[in-house]
Formats: C-alpha cells, sequence, structure tokens
C-alpha cells in the first residue's frame, strides 16, 4: 500500500510537469512572427493531428504490450526532440517535421496515461475510487496549466525563444521522475515478434469494439466537441490580439479557465455518483455548444472560455471513468487511444478551414461557422444517443 501511494504521489508530479507547457498557447504566435501565416499554422497542426489519428493505435499498442513507463518515456524522449527542431530550424519542412515528431510523443501518452493510473489502482483493489482520483489528476493538470499560462505569457513578452528553453528543461525533469515510478504491463502478454504481437493487439481491441458499442459512443461523446474547443484555444490568442489584448492579458484570462477545470475536478466525483450516465453523455455536450456559441463575440468570449471549462473538464473525468471501467488492462491503451484517434480527425478538418476563414475573411467569423457547426453536430449526435442508446437501454 505505501508503495501504491508513493507512485500515485509520483505520477501526479509527473503529470503536473508534463502539462507545465508553457510554450501551449504560444506556438501559433510564434510561427506568425517567424513569418509564417495563419494558413501554415492551420498545416502545421493538421500534420500534427494527421499523424497523431494514423498512430494513436499503433502506440496504445506500444503500451499495452511493453509497459505504460515505457511508451511515456519514449513519449517525453520525442517531445525534446520536437522542441529543439522548433527552437532551432527555420525551415518550413522542418518546422512541420517538428509537429509530426510532437505527435508521436502526445500519442505514447494519450490513453496511457489513465490507463497507468487505472491498473495501479486495480492492482491495489481500490479502482472504486477512480473517479475521485480523476478528479485529483484534473485538478493537478489544471494547475499546472494555470502557471504555464502565467508563465509562458510572461516570457513571451521577454524571449519566445527562452520560453522553449524552459520548456525543454521541464521535459528532461518530468523523465527523472517518470523513471522512479512502477513499470506496468500486460500481465497476460505472451513474448512474440513486433509484428505479431501488435496485430494479434488490434485484433482483440477490434473485437472488443464491435462486441460493446459503448466504447464507440462514449469516445463520440468526447471527441466530436472537445475538437471544437481546442481548435478556439489556439486560434483565440489571435484573435484576442485582433482586440487590442496584450499576450499577458490573453494569458491571465486563460488562467481563469484553469480555475473553472479545478472547480470542475472537485465536483466531479459527486456528479458521477449522483446523475446516470445517460444524462451525462447527452447533457454535457449540450453545455460545450452552448458556450461555443459565445466565442466569436468579444468580450463574452471571455466568459464563455471559462463555463466551455468547467463543463469540458467534467466530460473528460466522466467519459475517461466510465470507460476504464469497461475496458480489460490488456487493451486498456489501446482503446482509449481510439478518443484521441477521433479527435485527431475532427481536428484535421476542423483547424485548417477555420485557419483559412480567419486569414481570408476574419477570425470572428471563422468561429461564428464553428459554432454553428457544433450546434449542427449535437443536433444529430443527441439524436443518434436517443435512438439508438437511450431507448435500447445500452448504458444499463
Amino acid at each position: 500500500m505505501k508503495s501504491y501511494k508513493i507512485n500515485l504521489n509520483l505520477n501526479y508530479m509527473y503529470e503536473f510537469l508534463l502539462n507545465c507547457n508553457i510554450t501551449q498557447l504560444l506556438w501559433p504566435t510564434y510561427l506568425i512572427i517567424r513569418g509564417y501565416s495563419l494558413v501554415d499554422v492551420g498545416i502545421a497542426e493538421s500534420l500534427f493531428h494527421l499523424t497523431s489519428m494514423l498512430c494513436e493505435l499503433p502506440t496504445g499498442i506500444v503500451s499495452d504490450l511493453y509497459g505504460r513507463r515505457f511508451s511515456r518515456l519514449m513519449g517525453r524522449l520525442l517531445s525534446i526532440l520536437s522542441i529543439i527542431i522548433l527552437m532551432y530550424e527555420a525551415s518550413r519542412w522542418m518546422i512541420y517535421l517538428s509537429f509530426i515528431i510532437s505527435a508521436l510523443s502526445y500519442n505514447l501518452e494519450s490513453g496511457t496515461d489513465s490507463a497507468y493510473v487505472y491498473d495501479l489502482m486495480l492492482e491495489n483493489n481500490d479502482e472504486e475510487h477512480f473517479p475521485k482520483i480523476q478528479g485529483y489528476r484534473e485538478m493537478v493538470l489544471q494547475t499546472a496549466c494555470f502557471i504555464a499560462i502565467m508563465i509562458g505569457g510572461s516570457l513571451a513578452d521577454i524571449s519566445y525563444f527562452l520560453a522553449y528553453g524552459i520548456s525543454l528543461l521541464i521535459t528532461i525533469i518530468s523523465i527523472i521522475i517518470l523513471l522512479q515510478m512502477k513499470e506496468i504491463k500486460n500481465a497476460g502478454y505472451q513474448k512474440m515478434n513486433m509484428f505479431k504481437g501488435m496485430l494479434h493487439q488490434y485484433q482483440t481491441s477490434y473485437a472488443l469494439f464491435k462486441e460493446n458499442h459503448q466504447i464507440l459512443y462514449l469516445i463520440l461523446s468526447y471527441s466530436l466537441f472537445t475538437a471544437a474547443i481546442t481548435t478556439c484555444h489556439y486560434y483565440l490568442t489571435n484573435y484576442w490580439k485582433e482586440m487590442g489584448m496584450s499576450i499577458s492579458q490573453i494569458s491571465f484570462f486563460f488562467t481563469l479557465e484553469n480555475v473553472a477545470g479545478l472547480a470542475a475536478g472537485l465536483l466531479a466525483y459527486k456528479m458521477i455518483q449522483h446523475y446516470s450516465k445517460e444524462k451525462i453523455v447527452l447533457y454535457l455536450p449540450l453545455f460545450v455548444v452552448v458556450g461555443l456559441m459565445g466565442i466569436p463575440f468579444f468580450p463574452i468570449s471571455i466568459i464563455s472560455l471559462i463555463f466551455i471549462a468547467f463543463f469540458e473538464s467534467l466530460l473528460y473525468i466522466s467519459i475517461t471513468t466510465f470507460l476504464n471501467q469497461i475496458i480489460p488492462s490488456s487493451s486498456r491503451a489501446t482503446l482509449l487511444s481510439c478518443m484521441s484517434m477521433v479527435f485527431s480527425i475532427m481536428m484535421i478538418i476542423y483547424f485548417p478551414i477555420i485557419g483559412w476563414i480567419g486569414d481570408h475573411y476574419h477570425l470572428k467569423t471563422a468561429f461564428i461557422i464553428l459554432a454553428v457547426i457544433s450546434v449542427i453536430v449535437y443536433i444529430l449526435y443527441q439524436h443518434i444517443l436517443r435512438t439508438r442508446l437511450l431507448k435500447k437501454d445500452v448504458f444499463e
């Protein structure tokens, strides 16, 4: 039990540093300052999500076959390489390569993060408290983001290069902490060559996915709507700059978003206990869509961002809890990676389109179109959910 608590605390420390990404909102402005257009920014982000879409399942399989810590370590090493390329290379193609490598880094962490925690709790017969731990993890994430945005915004007014240098140092420290954590491997894994092992893992996971349709609808509940939120995040920095705000002011308003996420982390466990899975999956995305409708209108967009952050955090904690409860450990990271894969598909669609509209017309127009698309997606989503899930009691 002592080792279990130590590993949970080490994971909190690791994830704090992982999410203390001081350049997370700076890179679009950084590229524009270096002479790239919004279309270039859109292409870079699209390459990130195209790579993420193609590699989510393979990297999830790596985690399930070779270990949670191993997957996370490979991710951190690739993150270092991506940052170095972005700092020192000026070629457009090398910048694109940096985003491709960054996507692989993200892939090796996504899905594996909550899988590591759930499996750790499962080993100690404490999985019933997973929603509470997810809430704590969300609080750690939001606190890290809060600090990162404040520091990143201040550093951007001094030097973008310095901001990326500090980000590199934080990544190195996170690796040191990660190496102190327990490795968790698939207990039922049978040693075979890499290709056969990955093929077998894919077939097993696909069978589970096909057998339990609940997995698909839970994934859609999160990914369809958070892609629109992420798109807003990246372009809001430039939109608010056009409105006359400084990077420091923008950073302050983004920290309010983290405060909302912290509140959600505290309330999520009670919400999951109080409301049915059907209601959570049906109505939380609606609140996100309502928030997106206010993004185009400054200064209402500030309040909308905080509103969205609260409900997006509740949605994330709920969906990852539900998924971990129904997916076996042997396929956990692989199937959790599907959530990021669907998210990436949506980002490939959204990001360049919004960038093109913002470049040729105005970002306000782009945000209005994004809000309209989100409303249409939700109308279709809730119709399918009501007819195919609620009436058939799939979540029972």
